[in-house]
């Protein structure tokens, strides 16, 4: 590894956020330096290929990405929009919904879900339009999304983050099948019953009703479309350079320490890693002990078991949707369970072959799974973890299999292999506490708790990512976009973004 002593913003972390930083710094004129711990870049974004099939990890699907749409700005401003391949989901259903024997097809298009909603439940008219328009009201109140000029750079109250979804759906309906199709999309953010925000969730569902689609070659094209813009424009991405240590003087990073390598500086400091994780790295700065027990005390989300099925060519037809299938009669507590009656549901992703269209050549199945199941393999490393670990990783795709039979019958017969990942595994190749799906834990009964500024007590050290904003594609892109605010001043990045819809419109 070869690396040069000193550039204008070091980042720490090579996931979507510290990518979409580099990206917007480095086509500002900075000199950046990404530097990722890991052989490979992406974070969440990363794949990885078994059998000749490629598997996604952590992005299986994007929205909002329609000309004019947020999504869709937003990579055309981190000039990556040209370098990433798509296809749209089925637009009568992109998201299936099964719960209770019951199954519904969500349409993309706010108006189109609301009607379709309205003509299969006409008695809950009102409840439909008062839901509706409760989560328009919440996206359309944040600025930042919408694209308005930001007055307070400080976070604010957000529109509906300490209202809890269950209790609001509840108070419109008694219909339970009809709650279920409302909040079918919690696995996306491991709501909980008791403690889902109605923030959260109100962005997510307009974000994936504007428009939904798939990733044809992978959430691994993200990440090296932002490489190759970093790189053009005289950054560096390097791998395998884990950050040891922050040193500081004056409340000032001045040093950056790199495993087996000479330390370099950074004028400014950006890490896309968690927040806990980076202080603990901070040396000889005033970092006050009550700002680290609040990192320390934030709970995370749960993890996820991840089955990748290679299947047999022309063996199972494609949907051009994903599935969403719960045991039991209501869409809460899959993360909720006993380690005997593992798993609840899970969520399907499927990938069209490129040779046989109409069929899949992939199927990946994600259910939650509570990290302390992996106690006994807490200290070992990724392909060290012994035959106690792969025989676990076996009855649990076994059972898997034998939910997912519900739906596809025949489904053993038609997969030639099966690989798995537990939470260790997201938690070794992504660096986040318990292997965390979505990080920190926003809480409605308690949202402050949850919130952490890009800005520290370090002067010259800034955080992104999912901790910071919020989740998702779309969180984790709004992130980069605060960070670099603190930089480059966030209305004038706001007035480059107006001028990117504009001209896709």
């Amino acid at each position: 590894m070869s690396v040069q002593n000193t550039y204008d913003i070091v980042i720490i972390g090579s996931g979507l956020g510290g990518l979409a930083c580099g990206s917007i710094l480095s086509q500002r004129g900075y000199k950046v330096c990404i530097l990722e711990q890991h052989f490979q870049i992406g974070g969440c974004l990363q794949d990885f290929k078994r059998n000749g099939q490629l598997f996604d990890t952590g992005m299986h699907y994007i929205g909002s990405y329609e000309d004019g749409q947020i999504l869709n700005t937003l990579f055309r401003y981190f000039n990556i929009y040209d370098k990433i391949e798509v296809s749209k989901l089925d637009e009568n259903g992109f998201d299936v919904l099964q719960a209770g024997g019951n199954e519904f097809a969500i349409p993309q298009g706010v108006d189109a879900f609301r009607d379709k909603l309205i003509k299969q439940f006409p008695e809950e008219e009102k409840a439909i339009i008062t839901y509706f328009d409760k989560i328009l009201e919440i996206y359309n109140s944040v600025d930042i999304v919408n694209l308005r000029n930001i007055l307070n750079f400080d976070f604010e109250a957000k529109k509906g983050e300490g209202e809890n979804v269950y209790d609001f759906v509840a108070s419109l309906t008694d219909n339970l099948d009809l709650r279920n199709i409302l909040c079918y999309s919690n696995s996306l953010y491991a709501g909980k019953k008791e403690s889902a925000s109605l923030f959260i969730h109100a962005i997510i569902n307009v974000f994936y009703l504007q428009s939904a689609w798939t990733l044809v070659k992978g959430g691994g094209q993200i990440a090296g479309a932002f490489k190759d813009v970093i790189e053009a424009n005289g950054g560096e991405v390097i791998i395998n350079a884990r950050v040891t240590r922050l040193v500081c003087q004056n409340d000032k990073i001045e040093e950056i320490q790199i495993e087996g390598c000479e330390p370099i500086k950074g004028k400014q400091v950006i890490s896309n890693i968690e927040p806990l994780t980076t202080m603990q790295m901070v040396e000889g700065a005033n970092i006050r002990k009550v700002y680290l027990k609040r990192l320390q005390q934030q709970e995370q989300t749960i993890s996820c078991y991840s089955l990748y099925c290679v299947l047999n060519e022309r063996s199972v037809k494609y949907a051009n949707a994903n599935f969403y299938y719960y045991k039991n009669n209501e869409v809460w507590g899959l993360d909720d369970y006993d380690e005997s009656i593992w798993p609840q549901g899970y969520m399907l992703y499927m990938k069209e072959s490129s040779i046989h269209k109409g069929f899949a050549e992939s199927i990946t199945l994600l259910s939650p799974m509570d990290y302390n199941e992996m106690e006994p393999w807490f200290d070992t490393g990724i392909e060290k973890r012994g035959n106690d670990y792969k025989q676990m990783k076996l009855e649990k795709g076994e059972r898997l299999l034998d939910l997912l039979e519900d739906k596809y019958p025949d489904i053993r017969l038609n997969i030639k292999a099966t690989y798995a990942s537990t939470p260790l595994t997201f938690r070794d190749y992504t660096g986040v506490r318990g292997g965390a799906m979505y990080g920190v834990k926003t809480d409605s009964r308690n949202p402050v708790a949850s919130q952490v500024l890009p800005r520290t007590r370090v002067k010259n050290l800034f955080l992104t990512g999912q901790n910071i904003n919020m989740h998702g594609i779309l969180g984790v892109s709004v992130s980069a976009i605060i960070t670099c605010g603190e930089i480059l001043g966030i209305n004038s990045i706001i007035d480059e973004l107006r001028t990117f819809k504009q001209e896709a419109e």
